[in-house]
């Protein structure tokens, strides 16, 4: 894997960056920046046309009992540090965004954490063609080709295809509209945030569904050809939960993929696989219930749960070693 693809590989993120424009004679270069805020303050530099949000706290899923473990075993990866940023101990909070309004397949994404700016250009420059530097609103900018890369205050980057860079910069600015100012995002927001306590909060997900992405729904699940926007929120304290919810047209609409969901839960959880594995009771605790013209759906696991499935998957995978060994062994 190459330093870029790597730089913008991170946890929950493979990052298709694609295409953008010269920032040659770019408009307002040498403003002052504005100030990145922490928390949802990235959100705020995410153009209001994006139709994929992806937010995650991984400082929080450093320090959880829930990720810690899966975090220490990729941490200090060889890639990591070829591309001069460690993706698993250096970022402290991320957003990654798709918006394909800019361009076809264009994305961006904006991090935030311990910034070493040497080891990045460095990296930056190591990946391939000639680089050159510039200055967006005050923010120093790398250009690699159709790539660039945006240091944005002291503790902020924002990566991708420069057109995808530069509407961040406009955002954080304040002279574009950012997405958090979106109507179907904020209710989104709003909605999935109800009764739930902020510090607990580690990823969320908004989604903005385009014709492409119901008719990709409907052939891999057979479901989504109603969805409008989708949301969902992990939160890790002792126990885990996850929200989630499906705007759709009509409350018929609602009430109907409420209730299909709900059966396909049923059907899941008298397979064989669920019980061996200790994913019945799991499966118990999901939930789907309509409200007006949104389905709402919930899952909880706790903290002891957690620890049986761990053990039986343990378990079982200890047994399937066993059984390629003894097959190994067996004479043709």
């Amino acid at each position: 894997m190459s330093a870029e693809s790597s730089w913008k590989t991170l946890p929950l993120v493979l990052c298709a960056v694609a295409c953008a424009e010269s920032t040659a004679g770019a408009p307002g270069a040498g403003s002052p920046s504005r100030p990145v805020l922490d928390e949802d303050g990235l959100l705020a530099m995410i153009p209001s046309e994006a139709d994929l949000v992806l937010w995650a706290d991984m400082a929080k899923m450093r320090a959880s009992p829930w990720t810690r473990d899966s975090f220490t075993k990729v941490a200090g990866d060889a890639n990591a540090a070829e591309a001069g940023f460690d993706q698993i101990r250096d970022v402290d909070r991320l957003v990654f965004a798709k918006v394909p309004s800019l361009r076809d397949g264009a994305s961006v994404l904006v991090a935030q954490g311990k910034i070493d700016r040497d080891r990045m250009t460095k990296a930056f420059a190591r990946a391939g063609g000639a680089s050159e530097t510039s200055v967006y609103r005050g923010a120093d900018v790398l250009l690699r080709g159709e790539e660039a890369l945006a240091f944005v205050g002291k503790r902020t980057v924002v990566s991708g295809p420069i057109v995808a860079v530069r509407a961040a910069i406009d955002c954080n600015f304040g002279v574009a509209r950012a997405v958090e100012t979106e109507a179907w995002f904020q209710r989104m927001k709003t909605d999935l945030s109800r009764g739930k306590d902020a510090a607990s909060l580690v990823t969320a997900l908004y989604v903005r569904l385009q014709p492409a992405t119901r008719e990709a729904l409907m052939r891999e699940m057979g479901e989504g050809a109603t969805l409008e926007d989708f949301g969902a929120r992990i939160d890790l304290d002792e126990d885990l939960d996850v929200s989630a919810i499906g705007a759709v047209r009509t409350d018929t609409e609602a009430r109907d993929l409420a209730g299909r969901l709900a059966e396909r839960i049923r059907d899941a959880r008298v397979r064989p696989i669920v019980a061996a594995f200790g994913f019945a009771s799991v499966l118990d605790s999901v939930h789907f219930q309509a409200k007006e013209d949104r389905v709402h759906g919930t899952l909880h696991i706790s903290q002891k749960e957690r620890a049986e499935i761990a053990e039986r998957m343990a378990a079982m995978a200890d047994l399937m070693t066993k059984m390629r060994r003894n097959e190994a062994k067996s004479p043709p």
